[in-house]
């Protein structure tokens, strides 16, 4: 009967897997067992079942204390395994707090190593389910979410980088404007992915590449917008359209706003066109005074023979022609005729009325260009206050001289002297090949330099010329 009752119990208790600690507890329980004393074995003794309600009374007893020591053991194996992944995970976790931290701007972020994200995965998944585990939970989407920004992040770090050094260049890229605009919508992209996904840490450090792009289109738009100063220096130089004090003025302006500038390279570049466009003006500010100076004196002399001539008696022979020096002073002293008046209103195809004058004590460079209209039997006029010019025959405007500037093809030579004068850039020769090609090819000729260029191009059989 013992033997069977013994195989009834192993058979509904199963075989126990004890650590040492276990062990050790049964085997001081059962050292520290008091026995019956005499009295009571005497009872017992003499009872027809008591041998056996004894031995089942143990085996009961040793089995409530085995339930009751696994229990125990499995709370601890439990415990352990909980203990092991708050390590991994707070480890892991602390890092990538760090490197939040440290990484300065412009820096790459650091990536966590695929084996310590595997390792306090694993972990996590070995502990059973509880207000605890969430917790871990938590700290670890939060892990996998900046393991997935990371090389987001730094590839974006690196295109910022990389116009960052464009702009440390002396001449930018012609795309460069285009490259910071997708940029902008990188970051855009990335923003709404991760903006409040993160950990607080995560999303400010992503929030400060908004301050790093804001910067960075501010650099690029002041640079342009100096460029563009610069350029219509250049212009107002070439063309002596304002007088020297408000020439003066406008390129201390601009050269104020270069100091300034904190690449140095594009500064000093700067300074340097700003020079050259001041001593340009200078030049030709001192040309124009001479040939003033020239026509002054011319018309001096002119007058001081007039005054002779009206002094002699009237014996000439009127069959003696005058002389073309005589024709031209008498032509040069007389007031301007009818169709070529000092300042005069034309009125355009769509009704818009302007201004034309030919006052080049004010636009001291119309000079230049009214010599070449002479030699084509026309006159150069310009409209003040403004950057446009024209070259007329009669009341009929033949060319135009400005940003955009054009002639029919029928006055080429015309319009060739007008724009290699006003470039400075080609001789005669060299801009009458470049109108001869694209007259004969029909394809626009360009050069762009930087921010600056140049466009001649054949519309409906007008030469036009662009150049910003």
């Amino acid at each position: 009967m013992k033997k069977i009752n013994e195989e009834n119990i192993k058979k509904e208790l199963p075989p126990l897997q004890m650590n040492e600690s276990a062990k050790e507890r049964i085997h001081t329980t059962l050292l520290n067992h008091q026995p019956t004393s005499p009295s009571k074995r005497g009872i017992w003794k003499g009872g027809k079942w008591g041998g056996l309600v004894a031995a089942a009374l143990g085996i009961f007893v040793f089995s409530l204390l085995t339930v009751y020591i696994i229990s125990e053991t499995e709370k601890e194996r439990e415990q352990e395994q909980y203990v092991l992944a708050e390590k991994e995970i707070q480890a892991v976790y602390e890092e990538m707090e760090g490197n939040l931290q440290s990484t300065e701007e412009g820096q790459l972020l650091n990536p966590i190593k695929e084996s310590k994200m595997k390792s306090a995965q694993s972990s996590l998944e070995k502990v059973e389910a509880s207000s605890d585990k969430e917790e871990l939970s938590s700290m670890m989407r939060e892990i996998d979410i900046y393991h997935q920004a990371v090389p987001q992040v730094n590839e974006l770090q690196n295109q910022i980088n990389d116009v960052n050094k464009v702009l440390s260049q002396n001449v930018f890229e012609k795309d460069l404007g285009e490259k910071i605009s997708r940029l902008k919508s990188d970051l855009t992209g990335i923003l709404k992915k991760f903006d409040q996904r993160g950990n607080a840490s995560l999303n400010a450090f992503i929030g400060e590449y908004s301050a790093q792009m804001s910067t960075l289109e501010k650099e690029f738009k002041n640079y342009t917008s100096l460029q563009k100063d610069v350029q219509d220096l250049k212009k107002m130089a070439v063309e002596q359209s304002v007088d020297a004090r408000e020439f003066e003025l406008k390129s201390e302006d601009v050269m104020s706003q270069v100091n300034r500038l904190e690449n140095k390279k594009m500064a000093a570049r700067m300074e340097k066109e700003i020079n050259t466009a001041k001593a340009e003006f200078q030049q030709l500010v001192a040309k124009a005074e001479a040939e003033e100076n020239k026509r002054t004196e011319e018309e001096r002399v002119a007058q001081k023979r007039r005054e002779e001539q009206a002094s002699k008696p009237k014996e000439v022979n009127s069959s003696v022609p005058l002389t073309k020096e005589k024709e031209e002073s008498v032509d040069e002293s007389s007031p301007e005729d009818e169709l070529y008046p000092m300042e005069f209103t034309m009125t355009d195809p769509n009704g818009h009325t302007f201004k034309l004058s030919r006052d080049f004590s004010i636009y001291k460079i119309g000079k230049g260009y009214d010599d070449i209209a002479r030699k084509y039997g026309a006159r150069f006029y310009y409209t003040p206050n403004s950057d446009v010019s024209n070259v007329i025959i009669g009341r009929k405007i033949i060319a135009t001289v400005s940003l955009v500037s054009g002639a029919p093809v029928e006055y080429k030579e015309l319009f060739i002297d007008l724009m290699s004068y006003k470039s400075k850039k080609y001789t005669r020769e060299q801009f009458a090949d470049i109108v001869d090609t694209v007259i004969q090819s029909g394809e626009p000729y360009k050069v762009e330099e930087g921010s600056a260029g140049e466009l001649l191009s054949l519309e409906n059989g007008i030469l036009r010329y662009d150049s910003w």
